[in-house]
């Protein structure tokens, strides 16, 4: 059986959410217990007093860091911008495959830019605007969906971050704080790409910058 303060710990720092909100004391601490009462007593194998829970909850929130507060989260090495791009979504065909490998040898062979994401039933690509004509021309499928006016922000993580539970989430939550709608998310093991409306791009900047000060 596992203690109820490390049972606590484990449940808060797998939720990034919960977290933030202890660390900046927004949070109603008797609220939260009843909210992770069925997780604690999962994870102590065990009946848990919501007060039991409270408790473990005030004395993690005292050893948390107030990110107004304290020292200046390092989670990204850099980030860097990519106007002028469109999204573009096919249905998920053998004959969309074949067209795609064409558009990749020509696209990448001139240095463009392509981004390919393969679901079930749909297939997204992310190109630059120029681009559009020459995709329509390649791929052999009408597109489902087409977007233009997007840019990227991509986001290179530290080393020391790119395991961490719930750091792709601290990039998207000041983006949803100013209300601003993702077009689409792609990473990779140390990259984190947010596509949104070029429109978007300077606010965007501005909230992943306070939130992660240098």
């Amino acid at each position: 059986m596992r203690k109820i303060a490390d049972s606590v710990r484990e449940i808060i720092d797998l939720n990034p959410s919960l977290k933030l909100g202890l660390s900046q004391r927004l949070m109603n601490l008797s609220r939260v217990a009843r909210h992770i009462h069925g997780a604690v007593e999962a994870r102590a194998q065990k009946p848990v007093q919501i007060t039991a829970i409270a408790m473990a909850l005030s004395r993690l929130q005292a050893s948390l860091l107030d990110p107004e507060g304290g020292a200046p989260l390092r989670l990204a090495d850099r980030l860097t911008v990519q106007r002028g791009l469109a999204v573009v979504t096919f249905p998920n065909t053998a004959r969309c495959h074949e067209g795609l490998l064409d558009l990749q040898k020509v696209i990448r062979g001139a240095g463009g830019y392509l981004t390919i994401s393969e679901g079930i039933r749909e297939i997204m690509l992310i190109t630059e605007a120029r681009s559009l004509d020459l995709v329509r021309q390649t791929v052999g499928e009408r597109p489902l969906k087409v977007t233009g006016d997007i840019a990227s922000i991509s986001v290179s993580l530290t080393p020391d971050n790119v395991a961490t539970a719930g750091v792709l989430y601290r990039f998207l939550q000041p983006l949803a704080l100013q209300g601003l709608s993702v077009a689409e998310v792609a990473s990779t093991t140390s990259e984190f790409h947010v596509y949104l409306s070029d429109d978007d791009v300077m606010l965007a900047l501005d909230a992943l910058y306070g939130a992660f000060p240098r």
